[in-house]
């Protein structure tokens, strides 16, 4: 996912509002803004069901960890080039 800039207006008194709790916390104000967005998103992340694996799926989850972090595992470009492993 590519990260996406967005440009919003706020009165001079939303500005002030926002100013006091960021100085409070020893934030300047748009990573004050930042941080509640973010705290939205995760609060809505975490709100999604989650399910649990089986053993034998877990065993190859941890299986394929490990030969990605041993260097074992190819980058494809595209789908079709499964067929060439």
């Amino acid at each position: 996912m590519q990260t996406q800039k967005v440009q919003i207006t706020l009165t001079p008194e939303e500005v002030a509002a926002l100013s006091l709790k960021s100085t409070a916390l020893g934030y300047k104000v748009t990573k004050y803004i930042k941080f509640i967005v973010m705290k939205e998103a995760y609060s809505i992340v975490e709100s999604l069901p989650t399910l649990a694996m089986g053993p034998a799926l877990e065993k190859k989850v941890l299986k394929a960890q490990g030969e990605y972090r041993h260097g074992r595992t190819k980058r494809l470009k595209k789908i079709e080039d499964l067929d060439t492993l």
